[in-house]
C-alpha cells in the first residue's frame, strides 16, 4: 500500500509508529504536490493539506489518523520584525501549501481586519526586515522558534478545535478502508515513546526539548474533536468567501 508524506519532523515521529507495518511503503513529497500526485496514483493513501480538500471533494478522507495541533507547537511560525507596529505584507516560505496561504489572509482579517499581501519566498536564506511565516523544519533549525507566533495555536483559537494541519486521504475508497484497518491509534504510544522518538531526530537539544515539553499538543488519532475541526475549517473559508458553497467531506 502506497503512502505519500510530506517530509517534516512530525510525519517523521508518526512514521516510527507507521513503518512497523509491512504493508506500507512510504515515500515523501512537497505538500503543495502531494494531492495532485494522487490524480496519477489513484490507488494510493497521501497526508494532504486539509484545505485541498475545498477543491479535490471527490477524495475519502480517513477518519482515523490526522496531524493536528492546538498550541505552541506547530508545522508553521510567524516571524515578524521586532518592534514593528503594522504588519501589510507576509512572505512564506518552506514547504508552502494552500493551508498557510489561506489561514494567513483569514487570520489576519479576522484578527486585525488587515488585509494582508502575501508573497512566496523562494530564497535559500530569508531577508532581514521582512515579516515571514516559515512552514517546516526550517523553523527548528535557523529561526527563534519559542519567540514566534504558532500558526497552529491562532488557528485553533479560531475555530475553537484542533487545527487539523494534514488528513489521509485517497480517491480509492477501498484503499482507504484497508488502511484504516491496518493501523493503531498512536497518540498514547508515541507519547510513551516520545524521547526515545526526538533522540532519534536531527535536531538541536534547545528544538528536541521543545517538542518534548508541548507533545501533548500534538494529535495523531483522528476523534470527533478532529472530524469537528475539519467541519470547521471548510466553514472558514466559505464564511470568507473562497468557497461558493458548503460540502460534506466524505470521511470513512
Amino acid at each position: 500500500m502506497k503512502l505519500i508524506l510530506p517530509k517534516n519532523i512530525f510525519t517523521s515521529i508518526l512514521s516510527t509508529e507507521l513503518l512497523k507495518n509491512d504493508k506500507l511503503k512510504l515515500s515523501h513529497k512537497e505538500s503543495s504536490l502531494i494531492t495532485k500526485d494522487l490524480e496519477y496514483n489513484t490507488s494510493a493513501i497521501a497526508l494532504i493539506p486539509t484545505l485541498d480538500l475545498i477543491n479535490h471533494r471527490n477524495l475519502f478522507v480517513s477518519n482515523k489518523l490526522a496531524l493536528a495541533f492546538d498550541g505552541a507547537l506547530s508545522n508553521s511560525y510567524f516571524h515578524f520584525v521586532e518592534g514593528e507596529k503594522k504588519i501589510e505584507k507576509i512572505y512564506l516560505r518552506g514547504d508552502v501549501s494552500l493551508n498557510e496561504i489561506l489561514l494567513t489572509k483569514i487570520l489576519f482579517s479576522e484578527r486585525y481586519s488587515a488585509n494582508l499581501e502575501i508573497a512566496l519566498d523562494p530564497g535559500k536564506s530569508a531577508e532581514k526586515g521582512k515579516d515571514f511565516l516559515v512552514v517546516g523544519d526550517e523553523n527548528f533549525t535557523s529561526w527563534d522558534f519559542q519567540n514566534a507566533l504558532s500558526l497552529a495555536d491562532e488557528a485553533s483559537e479560531l475555530i475553537e478545535f484542533p487545527y487539523v494541519n494534514y488528513v489521509f486521504a485517497s480517491p480509492d475508497r477501498e484503499a482507504l478502508q484497508k488502511f484504516n484497518e491496518s493501523v493503531n491509534a498512536v497518540d498514547s504510544i508515541i507519547e510513551d515513546q516520545i524521547e526515545k522518538i526526538i533522540d532519534n531526530l536531527d535536531l538541536g537539544e534547545e528544538a528536541k526539548s521543545f517538542i518534548t515539553q508541548n507533545i501533548g499538543s500534538l494529535y495523531f488519532d483522528m476523534t470527533d474533536n478532529e472530524v469537528n475541526a475539519v467541519n470547521e475549517l471548510i466553514k472558514l473559508v466559505f464564511f470568507h468567501g473562497i468557497i461558493d458553497d458548503m460540502f460534506d467531506v466524505k470521511f470513512i
